[in-house]
């Protein structure tokens, strides 16, 4: 599985400050009232209960930058930012309330702050499979969508999937995603996203 970037180029971004330009619900403003600003225009929803003025232009550095200071501390040096949070960095979701985090030992589990909730899963990821964003390891965009496609919930699988293939980027297609699962360990959670690949193939075919 190897790692691309599938995202526009940041050059020209205003640089954030964080948390000093996050807009946080229940500090200032309720929820309710940020999400008001957001649907007219004046805010973006970013990360849970985080908002974005929208002079910022979003990036997967950007959005990586967010879900670390999410995280906090539980994000260490052998942390690897995972499924539909990396999705989330990598474009293929539009907002996520999850934060999953790969380490390579166990992790006690954690609650965070600003309306999210937190999933940690003990692997080890190889370094073809992760990408850095401003510093924060993330797994590749193909690892991403192969492993929401095994360990998400089949809604959030099926968007980061419909996503990825509406990119029609040769690494990030039906067969690149197939070939990357069947390389996978035999598993009940890797039945379910070859076969969750295999319903989009059968659909593109009908059409």
């Amino acid at each position: 599985m190897e790692s691309r970037n599938y995202q526009a180029t940041e050059s020209g971004a205003v640089a954030l400050r964080i948390p000093e330009d996050l807009w946080i619900a229940g500090q200032m403003f309720s929820r309710n009232e940020l999400y008001a600003m957001a649907s007219n225009g004046l805010l973006r929803e970013v990360l849970g209960d985080c908002f974005l003025p929208h002079k910022f232009q979003i990036t997967p550095s950007l959005r990586a930058r967010i879900a670390a200071f999410a995280c906090g501390r539980e994000l260490n040096s052998g942390a690897v930012l995972a499924r539909q949070t990396a999705a989330w960095i990598h474009g293929l979701l539009p907002e996520v309330y999850t934060l999953c985090i790969y380490t390579r030992s166990y992790h006690r589990p954690f609650q965070p702050a600003f309306g999210l909730t937190a999933e940690f899963m003990q692997t080890r990821v190889p370094d073809t499979q992760m990408v850095f964003r401003s510093r924060v390891k993330v797994t590749s965009a193909l690892r991403s969508v192969c492993d929401c496609a095994q360990y998400d919930p089949l809604p959030v699988a099926t968007r980061v999937l419909t996503n990825a293939i509406s990119l029609h980027d040769p690494y990030l297609n039906y067969e690149s995603i197939t070939q990357a699962l069947v390389r996978c360990e035999p598993s009940a959670e890797r039945s379910r996203a070859l076969r969750l690949v295999e319903s989009f193939t059968d659909i593109a075919q009908a059409a």
